[in-house]
């Protein structure tokens, strides 16, 4: 049975019990009260008898005493006796049998009572008509009775009966017939008369009284029995209610909750405990069941959740140290390859050809490089690792360095390209301005790439506090199938119209680059008519513009050092160390090598060091540990460092700095970088001159103000006005061939040097 249910029938019990108790002691109650009853019935009927009996007892002595005194008090209080049991006078409060004894002596009696009759009184006690027939014969002897009594008092004062029985007639005191008549046998007949109804009346009376008495003392001993039998009971059904709810309550719940307590620490092998009983306590204990189930298949699961995390986070240790070994082997060979382009191309031996060869190595080297560089930044968003670093800029120019980077490459395919900025979009504003140009430079150029003819439309409009760009084309389109897909790392678009190149990332990174940005990116396409990529970004507004623009306006330094400058360069890889020995001797500065720790060290006592450019990945004594080391020796300590890393995460470069690094310069090495790294810690003063153009104008001398507005088209990345400068002005062939090969492949910071 449930519980509820079982709760409600035992509830009813107790209930009815408990009333059934109530109802017999209210019972035993009123039996008790009939027995008092009863009991007072009896007293107050025999005093009443008594009363009678004594009245008739004092009338006889009260009479006998006047025959043998002669005092009038004796014969004044028979009247009054007489009076009282009438109801001629009233009757005394305190009238028992031995009320007269206490006034023989001339006492006056206290009539302070009612005026009720014997009779009167014998009535309203409720005595049977049978019963009251005796008294009331009895009173009448005792009428008789006193008939004698009064003819012998009457005889003491000389008072005798006529013949109509009235006392008139006067004569001598006869003591002699008084004594006669209270002593003669007719008195003691009349005495016996009084009695006989009487004795039948304490008879019947008290047989009466008694059958009461017994019966109401029967009832009362009977519902005694029934209180006790009805209490026993309750007692028993309340014990029997509390075994219940200890048995099927208290103690489940006790050793239920005992087992809850082991099962939140964890303990699965505790046992639950077994109940039969189909209430809501073993519900709970099937409920607790089903949870320790799911609880130990849970933590089978967090087990294999745990292990799974486990096994990711070695897979992701695993493919991170991958990409630091891919990185740092693949960088250290570019970082020769690159670095080394560089430097023939300066070079004025190097024909034309050559330098055209060059250059094909050259963008072969950087479009490897910028390979590894998406697999890697891909890899920084993957672990949550690449940051957002907003700063201000003039928004309106970076829109002008994209178009005009596009600019010739879509007039190369016969395609517009128009990008429309709204006029409530800010010229200056705060964001990450890096982050925005990949994520254009991305879009547009997968525009360019699958749009064989028509227009590319970039617009840029301000909602709130967020920019919202579009950029539109009439390519090729993409599948509803794709829509997805083209989101997800080394995923590429199958069509036969165009060949595959690039990784495949460039989306992928697009995308979470827009999420850290506070947007989010969607794409509406048609196959064949084309497709538009939307997103939104966060911004901030600048209100008080502080850009600083660079003011540099050549790209050759060059220095006139007014004391010697020695640097020691530190790397494993002899290349490494060329590379970086022949960019500082170009400007003139002292270069010492070392191919490990120990020998820097040892360097350090020999020569007098200014900076030191130090590789981290050697032999013996790694970067790490040679930076410690030279930090601990307050001779050295204050030496600048460089760090020099084919490792480029974000970590490499925190660690370097932490342990004392001025600087981290990432391979491949580029020839600017080295000259700002001189700048900023050695604070040497370099020149910017135009580059020497003989070198290409086989030494034609060029306008000034044509190299004044060919630099300001190279600064915008404008090929237009390049082309159209080199027309105005009729250069040769041979620099004219060279300028407009390198504005086609891109190369415009090598047209001005």
């Amino acid at each position: 049975m449930k519980l509820k249910k079982l709760f409600v029938l035992l509830l009813v019990l107790n209930i009815l019990a408990l009333i059934a108790v109530v109802l017999i002691v209210d019972e035993y109650q009123s039996a008790t009260k009939k027995l008092q009853d009863a009991y007072e019935m009896q007293h107050k009927s025999l005093i009443l008898a008594d009363e009678l009996r004594q009245s008739s007892d004092d009338l006889t002595r009260m009479a006998r005493t006047y025959v043998v005194t002669g005092k009038d008090m004796f014969e004044d209080q028979f009247h009054m006796v007489l009076d009282i049991r009438n109801a001629v006078v009233p009757r005394p409060t305190n009238y028992n049998r031995i009320y007269w004894d206490f006034l023989t002596l001339k006492n006056e009696p206290i009539l302070d009572g009612e005026k009720k009759s014997l009779r009167t009184l014998m009535k309203e006690a409720g005595f049977p008509e049978e019963e009251l027939e005796l008294l009331f014969q009895s009173a009448q002897e005792s009428d008789d009775l006193t008939h004698l009594e009064t003819k012998a008092m009457n005889a003491v004062k000389g008072i005798f009966q006529d013949e109509n029985g009235n006392y008139t007639l006067k004569g001598e005191p006869d003591l002699k017939l008084a004594a006669s008549i209270m002593h003669g046998d007719e008195y003691h007949r009349a005495k016996i008369a009084i009695m006989k109804p009487l004795d039948k009346f304490y008879q019947a009376f008290e047989t009466r009284t008694q059958e009461s008495v017994n019966e109401a003392n029967y009832n009362v001993e009977k519902l005694g029995k029934y209180v006790s039998g009805a209490i026993f009971l309750l007692i028993i059904l309340m014990l029997f209610s509390f075994f219940i709810l200890l048995s099927r309550i208290i103690y489940p719940l006790e050793s239920l909750k005992n087992s809850m307590l082991q099962l939140s620490n964890n303990d699965m092998e505790t046992k639950i405990p077994n109940y039969t009983s189909s209430d809501e306590v073993g519900d709970m204990v099937g409920a607790v069941k089903i949870f320790k189930d799911n609880a130990i298949k849970l933590i089978q699961k967090e087990e294999k959740l745990k292990n799974a995390i486990k096994d990711a986070k070695a897979a992701n240790h695993s493919k991170s140290i991958f990409l630091a070994n891919m990185s740092h082997e693949l960088r250290t060979p570019l970082n020769a390859i690159l670095g080394f382009t560089s430097l023939l191309k300066k070079s004025i031996n190097v024909s034309k050809q050559e330098k055209e060869n060059l250059t094909v190595i050259q963008s072969s080297g950087n479009h490897l490089l910028s390979i590894i560089n998406e697999i890697l930044e891909l890899s920084k968003i993957e672990v949550g690792k690449l940051d957002i670093v907003n700063s201000e800029f003039d928004f309106y120019d970076m829109i002008q360095e994209i178009k005009v980077m596009f600019e010739s490459r879509c007039t190369a395919k016969a395609i517009t390209l128009d990008i429309i900025v709204s006029d409530n979009v800010p010229q200056y504003i705060s964001c990450d301005q890096q982050r925005l140009k990949q994520i254009l430079i991305n879009l547009i150029g997968n525009s360019l790439k699958f749009t064989p003819k028509g227009f590319i439309k970039c617009e840029v409009k301000a909602i709130k506090n967020k920019l919202a760009f579009s950029v539109e084309d009439s390519g090729i389109g993409i599948s509803a199938k794709y829509k997805e897909t083209i989101f997800k790392p080394f995923e590429q678009i199958n069509t036969n119209k165009f060949t595959k190149n690039g990784t495949g990332l460039g989306l992928a990174i697009t995308k979470e680059l827009v999420k850290l940005m506070g947007g989010s990116i969607k794409l509406k396409s048609v196959v064949d008519k084309g497709s538009v990529f939307s997103f939104t970004i966060s911004y901030g507004k600048v209100e008080n513009p502080t850009i600083e623009l660079s003011k540099k306006e050549q790209l050759l330094p060059k220095i006139n050092l007014e004391k010697n400058i020695t640097i020691l360069v530190a790397d494993d890889i002899e290349e490494n160390r060329d590379l970086l020995v022949q960019i500082l001797q170009q400007y003139g500065i002292k270069t010492i090598e070392a191919s490990n720790g120990v020998e820097v060290l040892e360097l350090l006592k020999t020569e007098k060091i200014d900076m030191i450019f130090l590789d981290i990945l050697m032999p013996v004594l790694n970067g790490y540990e040679t930076m410690q080391q030279i930090k601990k020796l307050n001779k050295y300590k204050e030496i600048p460092i460089v760090v020099v890393s084919a490792n480029v995460f974000a970590e490499d470069k925190q660690k370097a700095l932490s342990l004392g690094a001025n600087s981290f310069l990432s391979k491949p090495i580029n020839d600017s970088d080295v000259v700002k790294i001189l700048e900023d810690i050695l604070k040497i003063q370099f020149e910017y001159e135009q580059q020497n153009t003989e070198e290409i104008t086989d030494n034609i001398a060029l306008p000034k103000e044509f190299l004044e507005q060919l630099y300001s088209a190279v600064k915008l990345l404008d090929g237009n006005k390049i082309a159209a400068l080199t027309e105005e002005y009729n250069l040769p062939n041979t620099l004219k061939e060279d300028i407009l090969n390198k504005v086609k492949e891109f190369r415009f910071d090598e047209i001005v040097v």
